[in-house]
């Protein structure tokens, strides 16, 4: 895997990306974040799952006072941000009350409305909340995603828009910097299998909704590896792992005690678990 994020060449930020090495907390924070949201997946089996490095390296830099949006309800989403796993699995619709939510979903076709209108609120209120928000990359398509992108950047709006493409080869979007000469504001691609580049793209993004520079959207692609064709298929989860082992931040105890804890926490038997 990767370490550092790809940036559109049209992409201008306020301040250049961090490079910083990340602490061996953090590192851990993402890989438990990432196992997480495997065991999850396996008891609640959403229709669609967004990548786990997507969800781990944009959650670590969501605050408790941000607003999480999603295109569709999505459990995982709703149990890593704190929703109680047997709330979902007794919800058919994979929702659980409204007073028990963490994360506002929106159909497809009003999910950018639904975005755009909470950072709206956000801003008026004055308040520091950023609203982040995720979505299958085929959604931010059309003319409805793009009058909510245009709002959003006119009012200079605390808003991240995340848009999952690993499941294709390529987003919608040329970021040789043609396509998006005229995209009303920041756009970055980035590996979205590479959890440490979407942790720093989505960190400076965030950053920049809260110190009031505007919305960002995050192409989460999936690039393809040296002398590969086609997409990635490799396991983004074993794939951390071994660059935690390759870099000494990796234990074998802690893995296996981690591991028994979410096991016990989510519900789901070792004998069923994926290997992580």
């Amino acid at each position: 895997m990767t370490t550092d994020p790809a940036i559109a060449t049209n992409y201008t930020s306020p301040t250049p990306i961090q490079e910083v090495r990340l602490t061996s907390e953090v590192l851990n924070q993402l890989y438990a974040t990432m196992l997480k949201a495997r065991l999850v997946g396996q008891r609640v089996r959403p229709a669609r799952r967004t990548s786990e490095a997507i969800l781990a390296g944009a959650l670590l830099n969501a605050a408790e006072e941000d607003v999480l949006v999603s295109a569709n309800a999505d459990p995982v989403l709703e149990v890593l941000r704190g929703t109680e796993i047997s709330s979902v699995l007794n919800k058919p619709s994979g929702k659980a009350p409204i007073a028990e939510r963490r994360v506002v979903s929106a159909e497809p076709e009003i999910f950018a409305g639904v975005a755009a209108g909470l950072a709206s609120a956000s801003r008026i209120a004055n308040s520091d909340s950023v609203i982040v928000a995720f979505a299958p990359g085929k959604v931010t398509k059309g003319s409805a995603f793009e009058r909510a992108s245009e709002f959003s950047a006119h009012n200079r709006l605390p808003l991240v828009m995340i848009a999952d493409w690993t499941d294709s080869r390529r987003s919608a979007r040329n970021h040789d910097g043609v396509d998006l000469s005229n995209w009303p504001f920041p756009t970055i691609a980035v590996d979205g299998r590479d959890v440490i580049a979407v942790f720093r793209v989505v960190k400076e993004a965030v950053s920049a909704a809260r110190r009031g520079h505007g919305p960002t959207l995050v192409d989460c692609v999936n690039f393809l590896a040296p002398g590969g064709r086609g997409r990635d298929e490799r396991d983004i989860l074993l794939s951390f792992r071994g660059y935690l082992q390759r870099h000494d931040k990796w234990s074998d105890l802690w893995h296996s005690e981690l591991l028994a804890k979410l096991q016990a926490e989510v519900g789901v038997s070792k004998s069923k678990s994926r290997k992580g």
